[in-house]
């Protein structure tokens, strides 16, 4: 039987170094509680705040985290990452370097008799049609290899910089609902899934729906929350550095029970 872990959002490096070093101070402990625990660790995007691959350099920030996932693989942990809407970029490196499984788009698997379906989920709002069109030119080869003439001192404080400001725009929304990715998850639970877990709205969720379940990790930069997934089903936990604490999630602003019986 596997025991699961899945966490998302970290966007390691948008804030302040200290706020990012305790972020990640919190995230190096977790992986330790990992390998005792778990046999797998999923991340389901956004790890860091900005991922881009040049050929011969890598972000000096990042590089304690990538030395514990490294850790982890070559303890035995199998380590899957989603890419989410800040890993446009994603390379060979995380792949052939530190040895985790990257899946650029949605994911299927089984797992402790279970179908799960996992996923990012940028881009399932129905207003998301100019999103998914900047998705794919973000991801154009072309694009990525004029982006690579920049030097990282210039190329990388410039898309931290415009990350910053997509994420605060997101937050100044007043009309912000994850009923569509609700209805997607529940459109995957009803077609076969028993557990859909996407990420992206940093609204964790662990909730029973007919014979299956939705699940979203939460954000780890704010809430520091992750999923586990054993035999036993799944559970939402927050981690405060030296141990799970069992986590009950607030229904996200925007959304009740009542509105999702009308629109769903």
């Amino acid at each position: 039987m596997q025991n699961i872990m899945l966490i998302s959002d970290a966007h390691l490096g948008a804030d302040s170094d200290v706020v990012d070093v305790e972020r990640r101070e919190r995230l190096l402990s977790f992986f330790r509680y990992v390998e005792q625990q778990a046999q797998q660790l999923i991340i389901c995007g956004d790890l860091f705040d900005f991922w881009f691959e040049y050929k011969h350099a890598i972000l000096r920030d990042h590089f304690e985290v990538l030395c514990g996932l490294s850790h982890l693989i070559r303890a035995g942990i199998r380590i899957d990452y989603l890419a989410g809407n800040h890993d446009f970029w994603l390379g060979s490196f995380l792949e052939q370097e530190i040895g985790v499984q990257v899946h650029v788009d949605d994911w299927e698997l089984l797992a402790n008799d279970r179908r799960i379906y996992l996923r990012h989920g940028d881009g399932l709002l129905k207003k998301d049609h100019l999103y998914r069109l900047l998705k794919r030119i973000l991801r154009n080869r072309v694009n990525i290899q004029l982006y690579r003439l920049l030097h990282p001192d210039l190329g990388v404080p410039l898309a931290l910089f415009f990350s910053r400001l997509s994420r605060q725009s997101a937050r100044d929304q007043e009309d912000y609902t994850d009923i569509d990715y609700r209805r997607f998850a529940y459109a995957k639970i009803d077609a076969g899934c028993d557990y859909v877990v996407l990420g992206h709205t940093h609204w964790p969720a662990c909730e029973m729906y007919g014979r299956g379940w939705y699940l979203n990790p939460g954000p780890w930069m704010s809430r520091f929350t992750f999923l586990q997934i054993s035999a036993g089903g799944p559970a939402l936990y927050q981690w405060d550095g030296a141990k799970a604490v069992e986590y009950h999630p607030q229904l996200p602003p925007g959304f009740t029970r009542n509105a999702e019986r009308t629109e769903l």
